[in-house]
């Protein structure tokens, strides 16, 4: 694992010379080009990166893997949401829009023959 910081350069940060961790190695495009360098895994509902880590690690000290991997900057907001959160966020976002409340939000979004909302839900979503 040490041998991974040594790719990142090395920069002068309030008069220390310190390696740029926030720089990206080339592990992200690696991953894209070969397919044996990592595991398939598909996120379960309310799975977390901690949870991730631990199954195929072992521990949660490498939760920044499974982030890296997945190119995830912000695991507060782009980590994936669990339906219940998920549906809870559709609702709050678009009950102004459908005129709707509660799960009839829900209903909205997926009623078909209204092209207005399927159109504003994939622009914004």
């Amino acid at each position: 694992m040490t041998n991974y910081f040594e790719n990142f350069p090395i920069i002068n940060y309030g008069g220390r010379r310190v390696r740029d961790i926030s720089r990206r190695d080339r592990f992200v495009e690696r991953l894209q080009s070969d397919p044996y360098i990592s595991l398939p895994y598909t996120i379960k509902d309310g799975d977390r990166p901690e949870d991730i880590a631990y199954y195929y690690y072992g521990s949660t000290d490498y939760t920044w893997l499974v982030l890296l991997a997945n190119n995830i900057i912000d695991p507060y907001h782009d980590w994936p949401l669990s339906e219940d959160n998920f549906e809870k966020y559709l609702i709050e976002k678009y009950s102004e829009i459908s005129n709707k409340k509660g799960y009839d939000v829900i209903d909205w979004l997926r009623d078909q023959s209204i092209t207005d909302n399927i159109q504003y839900y994939y622009k914004e979503v």
